[in-house]
């Protein structure tokens, strides 16, 4: 340890140099008080100072002063030499900034042993400066006015500036100025108040860079006086406080996941579900935290299914597949699930993670697609086999209906050709009905009656029915038309029977009951219906069992997608809810009652048409005749159609030229293209098809009507007949009093 003397008699001076260099200290001898503040002005000065009182010069208490002054992290040690005895000299010297006095002539024991004393506090304090000094945290130490005494190589990093530097500053001149009013109106308060004060929040440091402080401001005793200063300590709590924002942000995407998420312990006991998981399951966390997840087991997997789950996480492995749960109502659901193991930091599993996607609707969904792309295929086939048979049928219908202009009416051969008339009618009807029920694109609307829709419902019905079932109806053969369509209102029939049927259980003991009636409803009764209805008039159809009924609240549910009330495998909660969308395409409304063990009831209103102009003029043209006149382009690939329809249409009045495929008409109609009055086409021909002989045909004769049939019941290629230049389009086998009035509307029209 290095120490200053600074003794004015040579003597006395020599006798110290002497006395400190054999116990071991390194001195350092100043003749005066001046020569002394030289030394110690210097890089690496004395800890500790013994300073004669009277010198010339600067003189010992002077010489004291001077050293307080020193900005200095570690003070030096001062002891004063003095003959001074009195009560205020030694006051004096205290108040100057000595830490002791030594009285001349000295004594060598006690000399050293309070320059030991001075060593060890000069040692203690540079040792707590040290320890300060290196710690991570921010610490700074004002006076009490608020001015910086100091501070740790921390806290000068953080507002950018030398610790040496900080001596009498004060926070503006180091911190932002909002940040600095801030931390001068609480280190104020703490210096007012006597009493520590803890505050955190985000502050930014001398490069701009926000950081998370937690700080601790606490006063300091001089003396029992009071309180002449404050500490104060920061902890920077950034990265914490920023892993733990990451830390919520992931909770909160994981509470707020559309995906069902569970962690179990390695034993599988449940300890985290997120609220997916509770929406899916039925279960609330306080559940099932605690539980197993053998209670969502459905009983549709064996114990080999579960055991090779097991095994594959127990080996820290990740296992992905398809599971079959049962939710707390005890309705099976399926998932799509993936579990994968959590290691510590020594690599240990700890706990599992199940990530589970309900995909109950899309395998429905899946399978119902399927379904129709099966119909679909359906369609398509049987729209290739009606082409043909339509043909077969045109042409058997076209010759019986020569042969009926040949006979009288009143013979028996007349009979019998009405009678394959009717036969043949109904073979139309049955291949329209095969495409209609296969196809999938929307259905037109026209003028129909329902009768016929309720009487050939129950009958497809009735086929699978058990015959204990008693069917009663009530169908009013008054009841006017509606606008819509036969195949969707037949499924409407069916479902809605079919469900009826069901509902009068395994032993099919009850009665299905079917009503058709037509209904005025005003106002008064608008507002009495549970359902929204104008006023108007109505076809009212009426579907009731007397089954096992529904409670309610089954019954407010029967109309949504999805659900059901069935065991898997035996519906897909589809029925109702198609039921439903078809009678509001139909404008009209459908409701239901029911009462557990009475029945249920389902009502439809459908509006009837009662003055359409549509219907007036189908009326119309089915009472004008079937005559007409003028020149037919007729075109057809089957020769028995070609020939038998030219044999028909000449007897209605009409001039017809025949062409045997589209390029073969083509070239006739360039030969003399003013010549037509009409033309007819069949759709389906080789080398060249009925649309793309009207397109060339319109090129030449913009204006020439052009009609178009086809064996195929679906619109030709789905688009709009007007759009392509076709003036109408009939579907075969042809209604030739049909296809003659046709021509007449279209000739008259141009």
């Amino acid at each position: 340890m290095k120490i200053l003397i600074a003794e004015d008699n040579a003597f006395s001076r020599t006798l110290l140099k002497k006395t400190l260099t054999k116990a071991g200290y390194d001195v350092v001898a100043a003749e005066n008080g001046d020569v002394a503040w030289e030394i110690l002005q210097q890089d690496d000065p004395p800890k500790l100072a013994l300073i004669d009182w009277m010198m010339p010069g600067l003189s010992g208490i002077e010489l004291c002063q001077k050293i307080r002054e020193i900005d200095s992290a570690i003070p030096i040690y001062v002891i004063l030499l003095t003959a001074k005895t009195d009560k205020e000299d030694v006051l004096a010297g205290f108040s100057a900034g000595a830490d002791d006095f030594i009285k001349k002539p000295f004594d060598r024991g006690e000399l050293l042993a309070r320059i030991q004393v001075g060593r060890r506090l000069v040692e203690q304090q540079a040792l707590l400066y040290c320890l300060i000094d290196s710690i991570p945290d921010p610490i700074y130490v004002k006076d009490s006015r608020g001015f910086y005494l100091g501070c740790n190589s921390a806290y000068a990093r953080f507002v950018g500036t030398d610790p040496d530097d900080i001596f009498s500053r004060t926070a503006s001149d180091v911190l932002p100025a909002e940040q600095a009013q801030k931390t001068h109106m609480e280190d104020l308060r703490v210096l007012a108040t006597a009493e520590p004060f803890e505050t955190e929040g985000w502050v930014s440091d001398s490069e701009g860079n926000k950081v998370y402080h937690d700080t601790v401001k606490i006063p300091y005793l001089e003396s029992a006086a009071g309180s002449s200063g404050m500490i104060g300590i920061s902890r920077d709590l950034t990265k914490r406080i920023e892993m733990e924002q990451e830390v919520k942000r992931l909770a909160v995407a994981v509470e707020q996941s559309t995906e069902s998420i569970m962690i179990t312990d390695v034993a599988g006991i449940i300890l985290y579900v997120n609220s997916a998981f509770e929406m899916i399951s039925g279960y609330s966390s306080g559940e099932v935290i605690g539980q197993h997840p053998d209670l969502l087991k459905s009983g549709k997997h064996d114990g080999a299914f579960f055991a090779k789950l097991w095994d594959t996480i127990a080996a820290g492995k990740t296992w992905e597949g398809e599971i079959t749960n049962c939710n707390k109502d005890g309705n099976y659901y399926v998932e799509e699930v993936v579990i994968y193991p959590i290691r510590n930091d020594a690599g240990d599993v700890i706990n599992y993670v199940s990530i589970s996607r309900d995909i109950t609707q899309e395998m429905a969904i899946e399978k119902h697609l399927r379904q129709q792309q099966k119909m679909n295929a359906i369609g398509e086939l049987a729209g290739g086999v009606s082409h043909d048979f339509n043909n077969i049928l045109t042409a058997i219908l076209g010759y019986v209906a020569l042969c009926m202009n040949s006979v009288e009416e009143e013979s028996k051969t007349y009979g019998y050709l009405k009678e394959i008339v009717k036969a043949g009618d109904r073979a139309t009807k049955l291949v329209r009905q095969i495409l209609t029920f296969s196809r999938q694109e929307e259905q037109e609307f026209h003028s129909m009656e329902l009768q016929s829709v309720i009487e050939d419902s129950l009958s497809m019905v009735q086929t699978t029915m058990k015959k204990s079932i008693a069917v009663e109806t009530d169908i009013e053969p008054d009841c006017g038309p509606i606008l819509g369509d036969v195949t969707q209102l037949q499924q409407v029939m069916v479902n809605l029977c079919t469900n009826a049927s069901h509902a009068l259980g395994k032993d099919g003991k009850g009665t299905l009951s079917v009503v058709l009636k037509s209904i005025e409803i005003d106002e008064r009764m608008a507002e009495e219906q549970t359902v929204e209805i104008h006023p108007g008039s109505y076809a009212c159809v009426t579907v009731s069992d007397t089954g096992c009924g529904m409670p309610p609240e089954v019954l407010e549910r029967i109309f949504e997608p999805y659900f059901t009330t069935k065991k898997k495998g035996e519906g897909t909660g589809f029925g109702l809810s198609i039921v439903h969308g078809i009678v509001r395409k139909h404008r009209g409304v459908i409701s239901a009652v029911s009462e557990e063990g009475v029945g249920t009831t389902f009502t439809l209103y459908i509006p009837l048409l009662l003055s359409d102009s549509e219907l007036q003029q189908q009326e119309a043209s089915r009472a004008s005749s079937a005559k007409g006149h003028g020149r037919i382009l007729f075109v057809d690939d089957d020769e028995t159609v070609l020939s038998m329809g030219r044999e028909i249409l000449e007897s209605f009045g009409y001039t017809v030229i025949t062409g045997t495929n589209g390029r073969r008409a083509l070239e006739i109609f360039e030969q003399n293209p003013s010549d037509f009055d009409v033309l007819v086409t069949d759709y389906s021909m080789p080398e060249m098809n009925g649309h793309e002989l009207i397109r060339h045909v319109l090129k030449i004769r913009p204006e020439i009507p052009a009609i178009l049939c086809s064996g195929y019941m679906e619109k030709i290629e789905g688009e709009n007949l007007k759009e392509l230049g076709h003036s109408a389009f009939l579907a075969k086998p042809l209604d030739w009093c049909e296809l003659s009035r046709t021509i007449q509307a279209e000739i008259n029209t141009n």
